[in-house]
């Protein structure tokens, strides 16, 4: 809402570049933003989870491995949606841009957003991953990279994907 807020503060509204009026501009911010929601639910689970070590009440053991499941559940959607947005997107630049990938900031940050994320999913290998409190804080501090892609990157950093 803050973001949408602080786009109509400018007075200038003008009609919408032609590449940005393709329909897969609309699949690809939608399926991102939905791996994004449920990145943001895995950290607020990662966020409940160590309130509760905190509060060290006797359910919080169980609980905290409830929370951990829930999560674990929802990173497999989680990081598809996030490789399938970026895999639309690299579709629609092909077709806008004639690549389908530029190195811009916001491809990288999204690459490594998904390369974060991504080695959630080896807790066969990496056995820190298998401890239900150290994947709620790495959930935690893995949703920096999301934020870091969405806002960091769209106020901070230029390329392509800045259309002002």
């Amino acid at each position: 809402m803050m973001v949408a807020m602080m786009g109509e503060s400018t007075p200038q509204i003008t009609k919408l570049m032609p590449v940005l009026q393709s329909p897969l501009l609309s699949i690809h911010v939608v399926v991102i933003m939905l791996a994004y929601t449920i990145f943001a639910f895995m950290m607020l689970n990662g966020i409940a989870a160590i309130i509760l070590q905190l509060t060290q009440n006797s359910k919080a053991d169980t609980e905290i491995e409830y929370l951990s499941v829930i999560s674990r559940i929802m990173l497999y959607p989680a990081l598809f949606l996030l490789a399938a947005g970026i895999f639309t997107g690299a579709i629609w630049a092909n077709v806008s841009w004639g690549r389908y990938w530029g190195w811009d900031p916001k491809e990288v940050w999204a690459l490594i957003t998904m390369l974060v994320y991504s080695s959630a999913i080896h807790s066969h290998s990496l056995q820190s991953f298998r401890k239900p409190m150290f994947f709620h804080i790495f959930s935690v501090l893995a949703f920096l990279t999301v934020l870091i892609t969405y806002f960091g990157v769209n106020f901070l950093l230029g390329g392509i994907h800045s259309y002002a």
